[in-house]
């Protein structure tokens, strides 16, 4: 049944040869690239079958960094939008987890294909090198898939420019594994998604100053990493202890950039502490223009201020905000500045001319478009202008819903418009059954989540990670041929670029732009 629904719904790999030959997969690559592709697999998976990468001659020294798996289906449905879904939509089966290179035959989950992930290593010589891709049940060979492998003599950046922005939810991995939050199981059952992110190129840290910034849409609550305390003679305390801990397990992980702590203006307006006096917990409902706004923010940023400088993360902190209003943001931004003058901030939300020369990290919504002299000014400071796509935005997406190509188009879309990353929410914000249902009562299935427990990515993962190298490709090329002058090839790579600037392309401008792109910059 999975697999017909699946059949109603194909999808197929972006990523697709250069050239073929003989059966022949051929994958021009770059060193210190990570590349994936899909293979359709002519094999009964109701059997126990297992999958191995192997290699001849020069290629078993690739072929060590290289991995297969099979692939998994999730359901998910044809709705594409905010808030409730109708109840009349079927169901159906998408191959969307990437899972490990064995299988029991008594998964129901199974796709009968499976996703081979290359990761080039920096030191690799340039040259062709052979690999195969084996599927075997028990000792006896059911396929093999052939694959070359050109090693160009060019060298991605160790660590990407683009700045890559996915919202982490540490309470949903709590949940997930039945861990205490912020025990030791915790932090050990989170290391390997942080790690997974960081090594994708994100630097950008995530924390939650108080509960549940974006009020009913989350399965799992964001609770406060700081605790505020209302003393009962009227004053305030602040534990940071979580925050710590989570920005030094974040340090260890290699996400070391930016952390953008939500939110001065939750969707709720409703801010809870611990009231001493009564020994209970109460929740302060206010609005950005009262006074009780101002007495809760005021010495709250004071203290954080001092905190962050004591512990030399000040230039760090972003104080940021999701989809906030122009007089909210106005209002925040002059009681920021009073209290811990020089603090960042960070919106993701709509465009206003008002904000372009307040916000450090301004993510504006998707098809919204800085100008040419605002962009010049805020590159010159050094501050970072991102976009995002959301429930809204139906194609190009990266819910599970979407074609993953989608997903590869998005980076260069943001260089083609002069962003310099992209954001979105959100990483592992998992629903109740994340291993077999992707909808959650609200959005776009898949719209909470590209990564699936088990430390499981996902092919929109997969090739969101294509899109980010690519958009660094480009980078290194645009400076090498204008540093040489080479001009043809120069204008080449600019109209293949402007080739990314719509918002709004169909399945067909997705694809072509992305293969033209991807043939200049790996010839």
């Amino acid at each position: 049944m999975i697999d017909a629904a699946l059949a109603r719904q194909p999808m197929g790999a972006l990523r697709q040869p250069v050239s073929t030959s003989a059966n022949v997969q051929i994958l021009t690559l770059w060193r210190g690239e990570r590349a994936g592709f899909e293979v359709a697999l002519n094999a009964d998976v109701t059997r126990p079958l297992q999958l191995q990468v192997t290699g001849s001659g020069r290629g078993k020294r690739l072929a060590a960094h290289a991995r297969a798996g099979f692939l998994r289906t999730v359901l998910t449905d044809n709705f594409r939008g905010c808030g409730n879904p109708p109840d009349t939509l079927q169901a159906w089966a998408v191959a969307d987890v990437i899972g490990g290179p064995a299988i029991t035959g008594r998964e129901g989950t199974v796709a009968k294909a499976a996703w081979c992930t290359i990761e080039v290593p920096r030191n690799m010589a340039p040259g062709r090198y052979k690999l195969r891709l084996v599927l075997r049940e028990g000792q006896r060979v059911v396929q093999e898939q052939p694959v070359t492998v050109q090693v160009l003599d060019r060298t991605l950046p160790e660590t990407p420019h683009f700045n890559l922005n996915f919202w982490m939810q540490p309470y949903a991995v709590s949940r997930y594994y039945g861990v205490a939050p912020w025990s030791q199981a915790h932090f050990d059952a989170l290391r390997p998604y942080m790690q997974m992110l960081a090594k994708a190129g994100q630097r950008k840290g995530f924390a939650t100053l108080f509960y549940e910034p974006w009020g009913k849409q989350s399965n799992d609550k964001f609770d406060a990493m700081i605790q505020t305390t209302r003393r009962a003679d009227g004053t305030w305390s602040y534990d940071y202890s979580v925050f710590d801990r989570w920005v030094a397990f974040l340090d260890s992980c290699g996400i070391t950039g930016d952390i953008n702590c939500y939110s001065m203006v939750p969707w709720d307006m409703a801010f809870d502490y611990y009231d001493e006096g009564s020994g209970t917990y109460k929740s302060l409902r206010t609005t950005t223009s009262d006074s009780t706004y101002v007495g809760l923010w005021t010495p709250f940023l004071q203290s954080f201020a001092a905190h962050l400088k004591a512990k030399g993360w000040f230039n760090r902190a972003v104080i940021a905000m999701d989809e906030r209003s122009l007089d909210a943001m106005l209002d925040a931004w002059k009681v920021a500045q009073q209290a811990a003058p020089g603090i960042k901030m960070a919106l993701a939300g709509n465009y206003h001319k008002e904000l372009v020369d307040k916000i450090y990290d301004y993510c504006i919504a998707w098809n919204q478009h800085f100008s040419a002299d605002e962009l010049a000014r805020r590159n010159s400071r050094g501050w970072i202008s991102t976009t995002y796509t959301a429930c809204p935005d139906q194609m190009p997406n990266i819910c599970s819903n979407n074609d993953p190509a989608e997903a590869v188009y998005l980076p260069m879309y943001c260089v083609a418009n002069g962003f310099n990353g992209f954001l979105r929410w959100a990483w592992m914000n998992w629903t109740a059954n994340p291993m077999f249902d992707t909808r959650f009562r609200l959005f776009t299935p898949g719209d909470t989540y590209v990564v699936y427990p088990g430390n499981r990515s996902s092919r929109r993962f997969e090739q969101m990670i294509e899109g980010v190298q690519n958009v660094e490709k480009l980078r290194v090329l645009q400076a090498e041929y204008g540093r040489k002058g080479n001009s043809k090839a120069l204008e080449e790579l600019n109209q293949a670029v402007a080739t990314f600037r719509s918002a709004t392309p169909d399945a067909a401008a997705v694809r072509s732009s992305i293969a033209r792109m991807e043939q200049l910059l790996n010839r």
